[in-house]
């Protein structure tokens, strides 16, 4: 599903590898917001592409090693380069370390998703 994803939407994964291993990955795919295509631009009227990374890994061995920046920055590179507007990611609010890392690359809250459990 994730290659489908990064095939059907212009997206792309990145892989980290040392010693012929894969240490990490990340995968994007773009958004297009248009007329008609979605209700984002039926409230803004602004047509734009958006970069949404789907998911980012690294071997837990090898977190901390600066792996990660790497792959976020090629992929934030890829989605500039394909005019993007924005770059979106969900991350769970109780990985704190992660939310640092974000916020310490730009990445600002924006949504509050909520959740019931029945």
């Amino acid at each position: 599903k994730m290659i489908d994803d990064a095939n059907n939407m212009d997206g792309r994964i990145f892989v980290a590898e040392e010693k012929d291993q894969i240490i990490g990955f990340i995968q994007g795919v773009i958004i297009e917001h248009r007329k008609g295509a979605d209700i984002f631009y039926d409230l803004t009227h602004n047509p734009s592409k958006e970069g949404w990374v789907g998911l980012l890994f690294v071997k837990p061995e090898y977190r901390g090693s600066g792996t990660g920046q790497q792959l976020l920055d090629e992929m934030k590179k890829y989605f500039i380069s394909k005019n993007c507007t924005s770059i979106r990611l969900l991350v769970l609010s109780d990985n704190k370390h992660v939310v640092a890392v974000y916020e310490k690359n730009g990445f600002m809250r924006h949504d509050l998703e909520m959740i019931l459990k029945v």
